[in-house]
This record gives structure tokens, sequence and C-alpha cells, in this order.
């Protein structure tokens, strides 16, 4: 009798659980099949999201019509846009979230706000999944369910994209690649520039430059920018922080204690950091292979060696001061050298 009593019960468990997934597996369907991967409310009608849910529900509440002005209805939905798409290029397989947007230009769901007594727009919903409840509550019951509320920070687009993609994140635990808008246009806005500026420094620079080989102006170029790219400029501009920031007793802080933040001259730091880091190893290298003549600078093998074991110990010193500062923002790194600060 037990043993059937385990066989139902598991039969139900199965089917409830594949009752889940299709309901989930058909919102992402209609992502998928939506501009911007979002689904779009035209009846007032909620029962797509009635019942038991084993995923996420982002609900938007806006409005297109020129009519209500409501520009940062617009700001929102462009915001919201660019992490849906980022989220179904990552997520799609996973059917565990689902974005709806309750736009007012459409009559039928104005219900939908007035049982909500909105005053105001835009609103954003996370509503997370809820397995407790039952089929056949009613198409507003989910409005009922505990939900967190999104408000838009200020601050530029970027961030603003950025704030909401870590608020979907964190509450989902699922990470999110927010891709470039038009990442095209991004790539040939960024090579113009940089192949302009290069030939700008090339001739009107000072006489070191104009007089160098193009291929070492290029190359030298190339490196300063991989050095700032290394460094975090991109996650600098993009988080709006300030170059440089003091401690309480007004001392300049160089290296900030976050994981998930830095200051501007940490950019500068790390940029100076790695080059002295390659530089020491190429001269390591140069002295190895070093051939002692009459005509050489180097005359004797010790001379050689001490030039050696001094070029070692400053990568040392410089490996260290890497680690270091991968230290200050996350304690537990495993591979620290010396702790230098």
């Amino acid at each position: 009798m037990r043993l059937i009593n385990i066989a139902v019960s598991w039969f139900l468990w199965v089917q409830l659980t594949l009752c889940f997934t299709n309901e989930a597996l058909q919102l992402t369907e209609l992502s998928l099949a939506s501009d911007n991967n979002i689904i779009e409310l035209l009846d007032g009608d909620l029962s797509m999201v009635d019942g038991p849910r084993d995923y996420y529900t982002v609900l938007i509440f806006t409005s297109s019509d020129i009519a209500h002005g409501c520009q940062p209805c617009t700001e929102a939905y462009e915001i919201i846009s660019r992490v849906s798409k980022s989220w179904f290029a990552d997520h799609a397989e996973s059917n565990y979230l689902a974005f709806i947007n309750i736009d007012l230009i459409n009559q039928p769901n104005s219900k939908i706000f007035q049982i909500l007594g909105l005053q105001t727009i835009p609103h954003i919903w996370l509503i997370p999944p809820n397995s407790e409840v039952e089929y056949g509550r009613g198409p507003y019951k989910i409005l009922e369910e505990p939900h967190l509320d999104f408000r838009v920070p200020k601050g530029s687009k970027d961030e603003q994209v950025l704030e909401f993609a870590q608020f979907i994140s964190e509450n989902t635990q699922r990470n999110i690649m927010v891709r470039d808008e038009e990442p095209i246009m991004k790539f040939l806005k960024t090579f113009l520039i940089t192949f302009s500026v290069i030939i700008i420094i090339k001739k009107r620079g000072p006489s070191i430059i104009t007089s160098s080989k193009k291929k070492t102006v290029t190359g030298i170029f190339f490196i300063c920018l991989l050095l700032m790219s290394i460094g975090g400029y991109q996650f600098t501009v993009q988080q709006g922080v300030p170059f440089i920031a003091k401690n309480d007793k007004g001392g300049i802080i160089f290296v900030s204690g976050g994981r998930h933040y830095q200051f501007g001259i940490e950019v500068v730091v790390s940029a100076i950091t790695y080059a002295s880091l390659a530089s020491a190893l190429l001269f390591l290298i140069y002295i190895g292979k070093y051939e002692i003549t009459d005509k050489s600078i180097i005359k004797s093998e010790i001379a050689k060696a001490g030039l050696v074991l001094l070029s070692a110990g400053i990568e040392y010193l410089l490996y260290s001061c890497l680690t270091s500062i991968i230290l200050r923002k996350d304690p537990g790194y495993p591979y620290g050298f010396t702790k230098l600060f």
C-alpha cells in the first residue's frame, strides 16, 4: 500500500512539474516571437501567469500613448529591452524569466491599473516563483503576490541598464552579459575614432613620433589601449566613478576594497603595473640571452648573473604588487605572493 502511495505521489509530482515546464516554455516561445523579447499584453488578461509558477515574471506598467506624454515610460522600456534581449541571448533555454509589458495604450489593460490604483507610471515589478498557489484563481491574482519594485536610478542610460541587469541577476542568481544596442555601429565608431587619432598623432604629433615608423606608432598606441582595457577603463566610464577618492585622513585611495568597484586612478595603477611587469620580463629574457664579448657592455658572467638576479627580484616585486591589488579586493585569492599593501 505504501508503494502505491509513493507511486501515485511521484506520478502527480511529475505531472505538476511537466505542467510548470510547459507553461514556462510557452512564455519563452511567446517572448522569442515578440519584439525585444517582451510579451505585449493586449487584452488585460494575465491568465498566462495564473497558478503555480517555477519561473520569475517581470511586469512592466507603462503607457506609450502620446496623450499621456510619459517620457520616463519610453526610457524605462528601452532599458528593459536591452536587458531582456541580453537575458534571452544567454538564458533562452532556461525558461526561468518572462517579461510582460502592460501598456495603457491598450484599453483593456486599464482594468489592471484600476485594480492596483496606480496613479503614476512607470512601475517595474519582479515577481518570484510560487509553487503554493492553485490554478483558476483568476487572471489578476498574481498582482496580489509579493514582488520587488525596481526604480530606475538617475544616471546615464548605460548605468541604468547595468543597474537593472544587476537587479535581475541578484534575484534570479543568473548572470547577464548586457549586449550593446548596436554593436556593429559601435565597432565602426570606435574603429574610425581610433584610426583618426593614429593618423593625427602620426602627422601632427611631436617629432619623435612623426619621425618613427607607422608600425611603431600603431603598436605603441594599441599597447596603451590594451593596458587601459585590462585596467578597467570601460567599467569606470560606464559607472561614472570618480578618478580620485580620499580617505578620512585626506590620503588618496589608490585601490578600492570592493570586488565590484574601482576608482579611475586604479586604471592607471593597473596599467603601470602590467606594463612594468611585461618590461621586466622582456629585460630578464634579454639579459638571459645576452652574449658577453670583447665589445659588449657587460664584461663578465658575474655581472650578467647579478643583473639576472636583480631582474628576477624586480619581477617578483611587481608580481607581488599585482597580486596585492587582487588581495585588496578579494582576500580569499589563493595565488598571492608577498602582500605589499
